[in-house]
């Protein structure tokens, strides 16, 4: 499949997870997981770990939801507390970014940096109309995908010296941490030699693979019209 194919149905996908409806959340799940029983072991591993970094963040969003959405409270009793309707919208919440983080992570795992490019090279295109360089936009996002994959490294090596016993000095080695690598980052940058990037070649995506993100929009349109209520 074209770069540019797989970037445009994960937009239609995204867009359409964004909406946080159950039945598109349950179609997204069945059309994304699948796709890892085809693609390498490793892949389906970084999308476990990604998961697992952003844990805080599911966290922080159901107890948001939990506690600020008005409804039917779980314990009757409270005069405040955590509502029915928080739990759910925040569970469809979580479901969709976990769907967003799996798909995300599946984009770039199967896609070649060069390849990337020239896709992203194709779709930006149409800004040259507006006197707006795409080819450095293109080469820019590229760089600092590159930048986030050193940084990240650089993190886990350094993960290892970190050995603390109360919550204060659990703070004060995650700030001395983030200002090593917020330094390292600078020192990297101004010491590394220029490089020479050559821009790959923009080739058009094959006019039947554009079936595939149109054959998205018409799916998830379905789906959300759909009234389960008159089905039943």
């Amino acid at each position: 499949m074209h770069a540019a194919i797989k970037i445009m149905s994960f937009l239609v996908f995204g867009a359409a997870i964004s909406t946080g409806k159950w039945q598109v959340l349950l179609a997204g799940l069945l059309l994304v997981f699948p796709l890892y029983f085809f693609t390498e072991q490793t892949h389906l591993h970084s999308a476990l770990v990604m998961l697992k970094r952003l844990k805080w963040l599911f966290v922080s969003i159901l107890i948001v939801y939990l506690f600020f959405t008005p409804g039917q409270l779980l314990v009757p009793d409270l005069l405040w507390g955590p509502t029915v309707e928080g739990l759910l919208q925040g569970l469809l919440r979580i479901a969709a970014l976990v769907l967003l983080v799996i798909a995300v992570n599946l984009l770039i795992a199967g896609t070649e940096q060069e390849e990337f490019l020239s896709a992203v090279l194709w779709c930006l295109r149409p800004l040259s109309i507006f006197g707006l360089s795409h080819e450095r936009i293109a080469i820019r996002i590229t760089l600092t995908l590159d930048t986030v994959s050193q940084v990240r490294k650089k993190f886990q090596e350094d993960s290892s010296t970190i050995n603390v016993e109360t919550e204060a000095s659990k703070l004060n080695a995650i700030s001395g941490k983030a200002s090593r690598l917020f330094e390292s980052a600078i020192s990297s940058a101004e010491s590394e030699s220029l490089r020479e990037i050559t821009v790959p070649e923009e080739t058009s995506p094959p006019v039947q693979q554009w079936l595939i993100p149109l054959g998205l929009v018409v799916l998830f349109t379905l789906i959300q019209n759909i009234n389960i209520s008159e089905i039943v």
